[in-house]
């Protein structure tokens, strides 16, 4: 104690403030963490869902360049197709060498795929030729070569192109070079049942036919006219040294046409190819002497 001015004083301890209890410490403390840990679970369940949207924006805008290059490769293409098309580096003339690259030693089970899918891809059904239709029926073609002939080869021999208006024409001269078994030769050719002779001159040679080609182009791009002459004639006097008459006889009843058209199927074939009741199959009027000398 003090005096102070004649007062006597009492002084007192300090006061502190009382602390709240541990209890409550403890609240605050778990309150304020889960807290945290909500806005930390939100935080990250905004920033998944915000990236999950950009993933999908992103591959939305991926497909759309995508999308966008095919149509410009389109456009370049068919710019390109229409502005070279008539030089022997121009896209028809290219799709004609591509053909004849494919199609080099004929139609086998390791290049069908490849070559069906060129077909169609420069085809289509309503591709025409002189005597079929269809890139099917072109198909079916190639694959029964491989049924009659144990040997086929193309070769390239010159390409010439012209335009007219929109449409581009690419005329090609080859050598389909042929070595047939004998049931393919006795089936193709009938009349070769009744002469032993020639039928083995054709069998034991290759028989190399020239072959003109001719595809039409409309200004897409797309085949619309395919077609073939086959020089059969000096083909087989060629390979045979026969003579006119005896070509003849090799070629009178044919199930190979001049544009070398194969019958429409095997059993057709057999059956045409078996003789007839004087011997000889039907004739085909293109295969006559009269029109041989034509």
């Amino acid at each position: 104690m003090a005096a102070i001015g004649g007062i006597l004083m009492t002084s007192k301890p300090p006061v502190h403030p009382s602390s709240p209890p541990n209890d409550q410490i403890d609240d605050k403390v778990l309150r304020r963490r889960l807290q945290y840990k909500y806005h930390q679970r939100r935080h990250r369940a905004k920033q998944k869902e915000k990236t999950l949207t950009l993933s999908h924006e992103v591959q939305t805008l991926l497909a759309e360049i995508e999308q966008l290059n095919q149509q410009r490769q389109k456009l370049l293409v068919e710019r390109n197709c229409f502005a070279s098309r008539g030089t022997d580096t121009g896209v028809p003339a290219r799709v004609a060498m591509e053909y004849f690259r494919l199609f080099e030693f004929g139609m086998t089970p390791h290049t069908m795929q490849q070559q069906h899918q060129f077909l169609r891809a420069v085809m289509t059904e309503e591709t025409s030729g002189p005597d079929y239709k269809g890139v099917d029926l072109i198909c079916s073609q190639w694959q029964k070569f491989g049924a009659f002939y144990d040997y086929t080869r193309y070769q390239l021999q010159a390409i010439n192109v012209s335009t007219l208006q929109d449409s581009t024409v690419v005329v090609a001269d080859s050598f389909f070079s042929l070595r047939g078994r004998w049931d393919g030769v006795v089936t193709l050719y009938p009349a070769l049942r009744n002469d032993t002779e020639l039928l083995q001159k054709v069998i034991n040679s290759v028989i190399v036919v020239p072959v003109q080609y001719r595809f039409e182009f409309d200004s897409n791009g797309i085949v619309t006219w395919f077609s073939a002459d086959w020089d059969l004639v000096s083909a087989l006097q060629n390979a045979c040294g026969s003579s006119l008459v005896d070509v003849a006889n090799i070629l009178s009843g044919a199930n190979i046409s001049r544009t070398g058209q194969i019958g429409s199927s095997l059993q057709d074939l057999q059956q045409a190819s078996r003789p007839q009741e004087d011997g000889r199959g039907p004739i085909d009027r293109r295969h006559s002497v009269d029109f041989l000398l034509s």
